[in-house]
């Protein structure tokens, strides 16, 4: 099946769910085409190491210059500004030239700030709307709880105009796709399409079972470090809560490790905070933490980092809202707190506790493979019509199943 995947940003490390989509389709005989825009020398790095995987990527610049103007242009309308920040003129010329000497079989559109490409081109192919998550509870949160006055102002302005029109999205496309449950009934929630919005739950690879590599008193908060609401996490726990553990542990160390760190981050460096800035392996760097932090204030979808954390056998405190979309338990695979105080003393407790560590990081990472077997059991009965046990060894397996995102759904 020829497929083309438009993607707001270069699929990569840093983007690793249309990453393990892409690599899933591609792995399982599609013949995949991306679509997407490079905002620096780094992304169209990123674009080269997807070329040598043998995939074929239209990439356009699009510079801040432009995504400034694309957002003003609709300021006077009742459109979000998301629905046009990422909008190139050029990429759409390109993507249709590419659909007239090659149309695809399917057209799968990911995120909101997408959504204008695959309005323009539903009538070329089926066409898959995947939103990933909600914006519209994301940026009401939002207001209420960035650290950024700048972005609380701008989600004032955009929480008013998603609702209606993330709504009207959905009676757009034939299918809508999440991420988790949650988002789901809050898509269905008064929407008379509720019925074409599908949860398409995405795994990652497990990496091999291996020995923790542990720092001695070491606590690491991951995440690309220019997204508001990992900025306002990483505030919160340096502001409230660090200071409560560094009473307690005056030697502690926390490392920020992320892509991309704004100079409100760049300036908590100091002896014991350490800002490693873009790392190969986001696995290397939980495994070799102690601890690893989720202080999610707000959000949408699922939290990666924590099932990245579990994978690496890391013990896990996060908020309530950093576990939503898991069925965990608190004190099981993960420790839950969401004040301060509750948050420090979950974190001085595991440090006491070497075999509560060791506890909490195996039964963490038994979900998370338990999770991925569930994924790829569901997905393979899905994509065959018949009963079937897939080899729970095989990471490949893992990546092939990600076609029902695609095909599975679009022939429901």
């Amino acid at each position: 099946m020829k497929i083309l995947y438009l993607v707001p940003h270069v699929p990569g490390a840093t983007k690793v769910r249309s990453y393990n989509h892409i690599l899933g389709l591609a792995n399982a005989g599609h013949q995949v085409t991306i679509a997407t825009l490079s905002r620096s020398a780094a992304d169209f790095s990123n674009v080269e190491k997807l070329r040598q995987t043998g995939l074929h990527v239209i990439v356009e610049s699009l510079r801040r210059p432009q995504i400034a103007l694309n957002a003003a242009s609709v300021l006077p309308s009742t459109r979000p500004l998301q629905s046009a920040v990422m909008w190139s003129p050029v990429l759409m010329r390109r993507i249709e030239q590419h659909l007239q000497a090659d149309p695809p079989d399917v057209i799968h559109v990911e995120h909101l700030r997408m959504a204008r490409y695959g309005l323009r081109l539903r009538s070329k192919a089926p066409t898959v709307w995947d939103a990933v998550d909600q914006l519209t509870g994301l940026f009401k949160q939002t207001v209420m709880k960035s650290a950024s006055l700048i972005w609380r102002l701008v989600a004032r302005v955009e929480a008013s105009r998603l609702s209606a029109y993330e709504r009207w999205l959905t009676s757009q496309f034939p299918r809508t796709l999440v991420i988790t449950k949650r988002d789901q009934q809050l898509f269905q929630h008064d929407n008379r399409y509720a019925d074409r919005v599908l949860v398409a739950p995405a795994g990652l690879v497990p990496p091999p079972l291996s020995a923790k590599l542990g720092t001695p008193d070491t606590l690491v908060i991951t995440g690309t470090l220019n997204y508001h609401p990992n900025i306002a996490s990483v505030l919160y726990f340096v502001e409230q809560i660090f200071p409560l553990i560094q009473e307690r542990f005056p030697g502690i160390k926390l490392r920020l490790v992320g892509a991309n760190p704004v100079p409100q981050i760049q300036a908590l460096a100091s002896s014991r905070i350490e800002i490693t800035g873009f790392v190969p392996s986001i696995h290397e760097a939980i495994q070799q933490a102690t601890i690893a932090l989720v202080p999610v204030l707000y959000g949408a979808g699922l939290q990666y980092k924590v099932l990245e954390a579990f994978f690496a056998q890391t013990s896990v405190v996060a908020t309530s809202t950093a576990a939503q979309g898991y069925e965990v338990r608190n004190n099981e695979q993960l420790l839950i707190a969401d004040q301060p105080t509750a948050f420090a003393d979950a974190v001085i407790r595991l440090l006491n506790d070497a075999d509560l560590r060791q506890r909490i990081g195996a039964a963490g990472r038994r979900y998370a493979d338990q999770h991925s077997a569930r994924l790829r059991l569901a997905h393979a009965v899905h994509d065959t019509g018949r009963s079937g046990t897939p080899n729970d060894n095989d990471q490949v397996e893992t990546m092939r199943s990600e076609r029902v995102n695609l095909a599975g759904i679009l022939s429901k």
